[in-house]
């Protein structure tokens, strides 16, 4: 990770940080009376009426914004209690800094619950196909755990509020935005705690149709890596008592960095054994020996962090050293190793790491012990 007198994130990440056979319902959004939204960066993006939607949901609109947020946690996305097995098809492109289309591919999931889905990605770069079982998770293709671009793509139509929810250790506050001549409803979660990168300019954390728990737009803020991005969600329909955009645009410092398109979404009315049988090249999972792309950990898991407090001695440019270390079932770290690097930077990445709270890894439904090496970097300037 990066260090300095203020600020540290993941070195793999700075310059992202700082640049920013079943009962199918297909997509038919019904778009009714709508209205443009125009973000700060001039995204524009028409926001249905909510009304029919509202009025099927029965939903009831909290004014407290920390019961807000908690609300609408569980009517957006593909989680939570109460689901009947669904399927799942999205497209995606990403583009670099140019606007150059850099990568594109999809991402597939049959999903019947915690211990039982079929999980695809399918691109140029990185193809893999995750079936759970009762017994074991199997895998076939690329051997490692998803990355970043894999993890968010997924994370966007199942739990797109997921990342930023820490709210042991932001306080939400109730705030109104305007975008273009629309007003929509908003929270912003202000950090309680030095370490969170959250841009505190009038941006809030979630936007909302009005009277409603419709998500419609996000800032980052609680992870490092999504500091500076932005997301509309657009085409919203209806599924399963969910709204799930059907197509979302997330941009990074300003600049289009992801395009998701919802291809397919519908109930699975009869499960298949072929759905779920292992293909003859997957092998099981370990799962006692799961080495996470450490970015995906600063993504979704990473909830407190400290900085360490390093040695007068160490001299400008700084130094760096690579760090082994475990996370624990419950979110916390042991075995903290020093593998080489600045010898200065051991004893305060040693008492820094003791204190870093992940959120649980879940495997099949259930927490499981991570393998981590990371590589911190501490900066003079």
């Amino acid at each position: 990770m990066y260090f300095n007198k203020y600020l540290y994130c993941a070195c793999a990440f700075a310059a992202a940080m700082i640049s920013c056979l079943a009962t199918v319902i297909f997509l038919n959004p019904r778009p009714a009376r709508s209205q443009t939204v125009t973000t700060e960066d001039g995204q524009k993006a028409d926001t249905a009426s909510a009304s029919h939607m509202q009025a099927a949901a029965g939903q009831t609109i909290p004014q407290d914004a920390k019961e807000f947020l908690l609300a609408a946690e569980k009517v957006n996305g593909l989680q939570g209690p109460g689901l009947k097995p669904w399927h799942v098809l999205v497209s995606y492109d990403k583009f670099d800094e140019d606007g150059d289309n850099v990568d594109s591919g999809t991402y597939e999931e049959l999903w019947i619950g915690p211990k039982q889905y079929r999980l695809t990605y399918t691109s140029p770069t990185f193809t893999q196909t995750d079936i759970a079982t009762d017994k074991s998770l199997y895998r076939s293709g690329n051997s490692k755990w998803p990355g970043e671009l894999q993890t968010r793509v997924r994370d966007e139509f199942v739990r797109p509020m997921f990342r930023e929810m820490d709210l042991q250790y932001g306080k939400p506050e109730s705030k109104t935005r305007n975008f273009g001549k629309t007003q929509l409803p908003c929270v912003l979660i202000r950090s309680t705690e030095g370490l969170r990168i959250l841009n505190d300019d009038g941006v809030a954390g979630f936007c909302f149709e009005p009277n409603s728990l419709m998500l419609r737009y996000s800032r980052g803020g609680m992870s490092p890596i999504t500091v500076w991005d932005q997301t509309v969600y657009d085409k919203i329909v209806r599924f399963q008592d969910r709204y799930i955009a059907k197509d979302i645009r997330v941009t990074r410092g300003g600049k289009l960095y992801l395009q998701l398109n919802l291809e397919k979404l519908e109930s699975i009315g009869q499960i298949t054994a072929a759905d779920f049988t292992p293909p003859p090249d997957a092998v099981p999972v370990d799962e006692k020996n799961i080495n996470a792309d450490p970015s995906v950990l600063l993504l979704d898991y990473s909830i407190h962090r400290e900085m360490p407090q390093y040695p007068r001695t160490i001299r400008a440019p700084g130094g760096e050293a690579t760090m082994k270390f475990t996370i624990t079932k419950d979110g916390h770290v042991s075995g903290i190793q020093f593998v080489d690097g600045t010898a200065e930077m051991r004893k305060g990445l040693e008492e820094s790491l003791k204190n870093y709270v992940y959120r649980p890894f879940l495997v099949r439904g259930e927490p499981v012990e991570l393998q981590v090496q990371q590589k911190f970097i501490y900066t003079i300037h």
